[in-house]
């Protein structure tokens, strides 16, 4: 399964903490909610085109890891 497309979407709702998710369109059709939106961790939803979803989190995950001064 690779991304085609991401997408931020606003969860209707949701605490203001919790304003949008990361929505992945995968290759095989289905739309999958990857992880939140952090407003401390920019990450361009078109950076995560191309990868799987374990892809995106693990990159996400070290964008996090960064930005918290840890490696």
């Amino acid at each position: 399964m690779i991304i085609q497309s991401v997408e931020l979407v606003a969860l209707p709702g949701a605490p203001e903490y919790q304003e949008k998710i990361y929505r992945a369109h995968l290759d095989n059709g289905e739309a999958i909610d990857l992880f939140q939106q952090h407003w401390d961790v920019p990450l361009p939803p078109e950076s995560l085109v191309g990868l799987t979803p374990e892809e995106a989190r693990r990159k996400r995950a070290a964008k996090m890891l960064a930005a918290a001064g840890l490696h």
